[in-house]
């Protein structure tokens, strides 16, 4: 009989009776007994582990040993928590190359995860100096100021929030685009406007969760997250949207192609 949707099928054989050896500790012994069921295939990725009291009656240890052994799963970046929902097997992460420039929309969909969104709010604001800097706007012009919680098959994985001039995009387009399964500004700005995102100037910062984005992306309070502030231009060298995102550091890894230096440097 198929678990239900988001259940863990029982594991295939039961995790073993966990029994302390030399010099390592029972919660050690627990936690390399859940990772190598969860390795085995007896629990599949996105699935729900059993209650801590099913899992700690199974191997045979208390339950703060269970929930230790869980929080080094947890740091191993196999399992995640979700608060009221129990405790799920880490799916494979969202890979985002900084060394190309490429929307939220198509990382996610790269992934090969379901995109969406929600809680999206749009609403035109003056921009302030340091935005209008970013945009070669005149302070005060007018911009589209967008928010949403970015999904990865249903998971919240980036809040992001993007500044777009009003005289590139309608209101009644970027309804559109937020309805729909898309999501993608810059295939809007292509249809709508004749914008081709050509490149993006951004800077990575860590940061940690505030009670603000714990709420918005379902993390615990001091989650580290990466933020990202973005500038992008257009074929002929305009900025066309500032964005900042925060994206969910467990979820989502980022890398770069770093070339150099070459035999002739003197480095070491």
């Amino acid at each position: 009989m198929n678990p239900a949707r988001g259940e863990a099928p029982r594991l295939a054989p039961e995790p073993k009776v966990v029994r302390r050896r030399d010099r390592v500790t029972l919660t050690q012994s627990c936690a390399e007994a859940l990772e190598e069921a969860i390795e085995g295939g007896a629990y599949r990725a996105g699935s729900r582990l059993p209650s801590e009291a099913e899992l700690a009656e199974q191997l045979s240890v208390s339950r703060p040993t269970l929930r230790e052994s869980l929080r080094l799963l947890e740091e191993r970046g196999m399992i995640h928590r979700r608060h009221g929902r129990g405790t799920f097997v880490r799916e494979g992460r969202i890979q985002k190359e900084l060394n190309r420039n490429f929307g939220i929309t198509s990382m996610i969909l790269a992934a090969g995860y379901k995109p969406g969104a929600k809680d999206a709010s749009i609403v035109s604001i003056q921009a302030d100096v340091e935005l209008a800097d970013r945009l070669g706007l005149k302070p005060e012009e007018h911009v589209w100021h967008i928010e949403r919680v970015r999904l990865a098959d249903e998971r919240p994985v980036v809040f992001s929030i993007d500044s777009i001039p009003e005289h590139l995009v309608a209101r009644e387009d970027l309804d559109q685009v937020l309805s729909d399964g898309d999501q993608s500004l810059y295939s809007l700005l292509h249809r709508v406007s004749g914008v081709v995102v050509s490149r993006g100037e951004a800077e990575l910062i860590p940061c940690k969760a505030t009670p603000e984005l714990r709420a918005l992306l379902d993390v615990r309070s001091g989650t580290p997250l990466l933020c990202m502030r973005q500038v992008d231009f257009d074929q002929h060298g305009r900025a066309v949207v500032y964005s900042v995102e925060y994206h969910v550091a467990d979820w989502v890894r980022f890398s770069v192609e770093r070339l150099g230096p070459g035999i002739a440097t003197t480095d070491m």
